[in-house]
């Protein structure tokens, strides 16, 4: 099934220039879930809804993740329109889906508005973290004989990662929670799981025993935490072999 067959165009109204604009968005219930990587990104099957994460009103360029798309202050209205807006070449075009180029445009068109409107750092961990995980499908959804495209995706997922990594670190250090929609004991098993995927083992083992002596962590949690613990000492255990 089609991407086409399982979004629709839902109606936004942009908080700079006040376009009503239509924005694909998941129909609900079509988004199935398929697994769970160990940095806690959700795979579905045939869909991909990282792609349609982004709304973006096609008169002034202003985007956003969803979340944030309201948040506007005066002040950074004025500066969407005097940096962003001047710059954006419109596009009505009706899309029936986005394909995943089309998407990492949106995305850096979401950076240029969060870095005008200096954006906190759980917005930009955010979107860093997504669009990391966007590089990720993309790099998945290819044939292996497209090598070279996959290996330039896998770095751009790595360093949008490193990034999401750093940003979100020092959200949980100055902003209260709930920071991006998460408790502290989901934010610190993301953080675990993204030092775990980056190979910064000392960093993660920090994050999890954070996890582990928290009280409010379900056992569900926790356990989660125990599996991820396992997989890190795997791969620790396969790196030592390898560079014997």
């Amino acid at each position: 099934m089609a991407d086409a067959e399982k979004v629709f165009g839902k109606t936004f109204n942009c908080p700079i220039c006040g376009n009503s604009f239509k924005n694909l968005t998941i129909r609900q219930g079509k988004a199935r879930m398929d697994s769970t990587d160990i940095d806690l990104k959700v795979n579905y099957k045939d869909l991909e809804p990282l792609k349609y994460d982004i709304i973006q009103c096609p008169r002034c360029g202003y985007a956003s993740l969803e979340r944030y798309y309201e948040r506007i202050t005066a002040f950074q209205r004025k500066d969407i329109l005097e940096e962003v807006s001047k710059n954006h070449k419109q596009d009505f075009e009706e899309k029936e889906e986005y394909t995943f180029d089309e998407a990492l445009e949106r995305y850096k068109s979401a950076f240029l508005t969060a870095r005008v409107k200096n954006a906190h750092n759980s917005e930009m961990g955010l979107l860093c973290l997504k669009n990391g995980w966007l590089f990720r499908a993309y790099a998945n959804s290819l044939e292996e004989s497209e090598a070279s495209k996959i290996k330039e995706l896998r770095l751009r997922e790595n360093a949008f990662l490193g990034n999401a990594l750093n940003y979100l670190a020092k959200a949980r250090a100055t902003e209260h929670p709930p920071i991006c929609g998460m408790d502290d004991v989901t934010l610190d098993c993301l953080l675990a799981g993204l030092c775990t995927e980056l190979g910064k083992y000392d960093e993660a083992k920090r994050y999890m025993s954070n996890v582990l002596q928290n009280r409010s962590a379900t056992k569900n949690v926790k356990d989660k935490i125990l599996t991820m613990k396992e997989f890190m000492e795997e791969h620790v255990k396969e790196e030592k072999e390898s560079a014997v």
